[in-house]
C-alpha cells in the first residue's frame, strides 16, 4: 500500500531571516526549532515559535513570518501522496505534542542519521519523519473528535472542514465565496477544487445546500414565520428564498412545513 506522505527534502539549516517572509509554501513543510524564535501569523492567529517548538505549513494557507532572534531548525518538505487510498489531516501553525517523548525520540533519531547515506539508515530516518507526521495527524484528529461535523465523516481535508465550520457559523449572513476565502486565507480556485474533491459540490452549491438544511429544520421544529426563517438562512428577500426552496424541494416553504408537521 502507498504511504500517505511523500518526502521532498529534509535538512538542518540556520537563518538570520527567512528567504520568504509572506505568501505560502509550494508544498507542506514542517519546522522544528533548535535555537532562536520567529513570529508567525496565519489568518487572524499570531504566535511565536521558539526553541523546542514545531510548526506546520500547508500548501494552501497564506502566512506572514519574521525572525525575532536567529534560528537554527530542522526543515522537512513533504506532500500528501495522491496514490494513497486515504488522507491524513494535518493542522497548520504551531503544534503542541501530547506525547512529547515520542516526538523527541523521533527527532533525536533523525538528527543521529541526518548525514547517513546507507540504505538502512535512510530507511530508519524516513521512518522517524513519517512517524512524526503520523503523530501530528493522530493527535490533531483526536482533539477534534468532539467537534465532528455532521455529514463530514469522510472529509479529511482541514481547509474544507474549517470552511464548513465557518459556513455553518455564519449561515444567517450574506456569505460570499470571496469573504469566505479571505477569512480562510485561501483563494476561490483552491477552495472550490478541494470542495469538489471532498464533497462533490462547489462552495456555492454547498452554501445553498446548508441554507436549505437549516431552513428545513426550522420549518419542522419552530413556529417562526417564513420571513424570519429566510433571514436566519441568509436570505434578505423572502420571495427569492421561496423560489430557491421550491427549486430544491419541489414545495413552497409553507407546503413543506404543512407536510412535515402533518
Amino acid at each position: 500500500m502507498e504511504k500517505p506522505f511523500r518526502f521532498i527534502e529534509n535538512k538542518m539549516t540556520r537563518r538570520e531571516e527567512f528567504n520568504v517572509t509572506e505568501g505560502r509554501q509550494p508544498t507542506f513543510a514542517l519546522f522544528y526549532l533548535k535555537e532562536g524564535s520567529f513570529r508567525l501569523r496565519i489568518g487572524e492567529s499570531e504566535t511565536v515559535i521558539g526553541a523546542g517548538d514545531c510548526a506546520v505549513f500547508a500548501d494552501d494557507v497564506d502566512f506572514t513570518r519574521s525572525v525575532i532572534t536567529p534560528i537554527s531548525f530542522i526543515y522537512l518538505k513533504f506532500a500528501q501522496n495522491p496514490r494513497c487510498p486515504f488522507t491524513l489531516p494535518l493542522p497548520t501553525g504551531k503544534v503542541v505534542f501530547q506525547d512529547a517523548a515520542r516526538f523527541l525520540a523521533n527527532i533525536n533519531r533523525y538528527e543521529q542519521l541526518i548525514d547517513a547515506a546507507d540504505p538502512r539508515s535512510l530507511y530508519y530516518r524516513e521512518h522517524a519523519l513519517e512517524d512524526i507526521l503520523m503523530q501530528i495527524s493522530a493527535e490533531y484528529r483526536g482533539e477534534r473528535e468532539g467537534e465532528t461535523l455532521e455529514g463530514l465523516a469522510d472529509c479529511h481535508d482541514p481547509l474544507v472542514r474549517r470552511a464548513v465550520s465557518l459556513i455553518r457559523e455564519r449561515i444567517c449572513e450574506k456569505l460570499t465565496l470571496t469573504a469566505l476565502c479571505r477569512a480562510l486565507s485561501t483563494n476561490p480556485s483552491t477552495l472550490n477544487f478541494k470542495f469538489r474533491r471532498e464533497l462533490a459540490l462547489s462552495v456555492g452549491a454547498y452554501i445553498t445546500a446548508e441554507r436549505m438544511r437549516v431552513a428545513c429544520r426550522l420549518l419542522e421544529s419552530t413556529t417562526f414565520a417564513v420571513s424570519d426563517i429566510a433571514a436566519r438562512c441568509g436570505y434578505e428577500n423572502i420571495y427569492y428564498f421561496s423560489t430557491v426552496f421550491h427549486g430544491y424541494h419541489g414545495l413552497s416553504p409553507t407546503a413543506y412545513r404543512r407536510l412535515r408537521r402533518g
